[in-house]
């Protein structure tokens, strides 16, 4: 019976910006933490906008990362295979992992050849870049094509990190509840945790911002899927109804349409003193800061996995504000820790930020934000139950 295990994470590529190399992160830190062990095997790496410290973090926690170019492509090569293999053998690998639908046929060939038991995980990103198709959602031909590819290359279990995903693949994709398991993302609710009066007055002074003056943030890569727009809109919408509220918003992050966004943002001299844009924040630290200073956090996204910006920001007292994408069902019970509003509906975001000017309304969200992400977002939770997850799959039959 095995009491810890090794596992071998599958990734086409790691981007260290985004959702992915954040989970991959937090869950292989904590897997280290109860003395399991994870091999890397991944495509290409790339650092963008200042996050090579990640890169950093992940290597510093895992017994190996090779770099396998060749497993990007639609086949692997046979000399990668061989390399898979062979890292298995070494490492003595239990469990492998593909991170992401298209790794799970390579890992299901390599638990047939290695005999070893497979446990997916899926890791939905944007649809695409342009308005148009961001909101199309997710088309019968792709679903039907999921549908194929799990029952073909079928896992021993399959993590689902939101109960969206749960419900998508089970209901939309006919997938057997057996199968999946929900293992919601989470946050270290002890470094992300509300400040103190001291602590919360010095993180808004060092960013300029009085006592006084409502603050919005949203986190994350500025790109239109996240709906930078609607927040510029919405804080715009406020300023014509109420002129006399006090109100910025920060957006904490870079990205691939940063000059869009900030031009957007930045039309006139009456929009630059209502928008203040942070760029890429380097560590927990400096984004917990923002959190602390700020008292709204918004997520108007098109499209999201999990929205763990959201997870965090609650952990620090910040109310939020998000849209029905993923993770929603994990986070929010509407008009009790936060608020729901429609896609693209910038009035509806911009009243219920005015609902949150009430300074006792929002104190109420905020410690029901607090205490719910105590007790449901926390990652010890999340490691808790996938490493719990492996060591049963590693000590049942690989066979299927």
């Amino acid at each position: 019976m095995k009491t810890t295990v090794t596992v071998l994470f599958l990734l086409k590529r790691l981007d260290c910006n985004d959702g992915v190399s954040s989970y991959c992160e937090t869950i292989i830190k904590g897997l280290a933490a109860r003395g399991d062990k994870v091999v890397i095997v991944s495509g290409p790496v790339t650092e963008f906008y200042g996050s090579s410290t990640r890169r950093v973090s992940i290597r510093s926690s895992v017994i190996d990362w090779i770099v396998l170019d060749q497993i990007s492509g639609k086949l692997p090569t046979p000399s990668a295979i061989s390399k898979l293999l062979a890292t298995i053998k070494q490492y003595e690998v239990d469990v492998i992992s593909p991170q992401g639908l298209s790794m799970l046929p390579l890992a299901s060939l390599l638990s047939r050849l290695c005999r070893r038991p497979v446990v997916a995980n899926y890791h939905p990103s944007a649809v695409g870049d342009s308005l148009s198709r961001m909101e199309t959602g997710m088309s019968k031909t792709k679903i039907l094509m999921y549908r194929i590819s799990i029952n073909i290359f079928k896992p021993n279990k399959f993590i689902a990190i939101s109960k969206d995903i749960f419900q998508f693949f089970h209901n939309q994709c006919g997938i057997d509840e057996k199968l999946l398991v929900h293992i919601g993302n989470g946050v270290d609710v002890e470094k992300f945790r509300p400040p103190s009066n001291m602590e919360r007055e010095s993180c808004r002074e060092s960013l300029g911002i009085p006592s006084t003056k409502l603050t919005c943030v949203l986190i994350g890569r500025l790109n239109f899927v996240k709906g930078h727009d609607i927040a510029i809109d919405a804080i715009r919408l406020i300023s014509e109804s109420t002129p006399n509220l006090e109100i910025i918003c920060l957006f904490g992050g870079d990205g691939d349409q940063s000059e869009d966004i900030q031009s957007y943002a930045n039309e006139n001299e009456k929009s630059r003193s209502k928008f203040k844009f942070l760029g890429f924040l380097p560590g927990d630290e400096a984004l917990r800061n923002i959190y602390w200073a700020t008292d709204i956090a918004l997520l108007p996204s098109r499209f999201e996995g999990f929205g763990l910006v959201t997870a965090e920001a609650m952990s620090c007292g910040c109310v939020p504000i998000r849209t029905r994408s993923g993770g929603w069902q994990d986070q929010i019970i509407d008009g009790i820790n936060g608020f729901l509003i429609p896609f693209n509906d910038p009035q509806a975001l911009a009243d219920r930020i005015l609902d949150l000017s009430d300074p006792v309304r929002r104190a109420e969200m905020r410690q029901a934000a607090i205490l719910y992400a105590q007790e449901n977002l926390g990652k010890e939770l999340m490691v808790q139950k996938t490493s719990n997850l492996y060591r049963s799959v590693a000590n049942g039959s690989p066979q299927r």
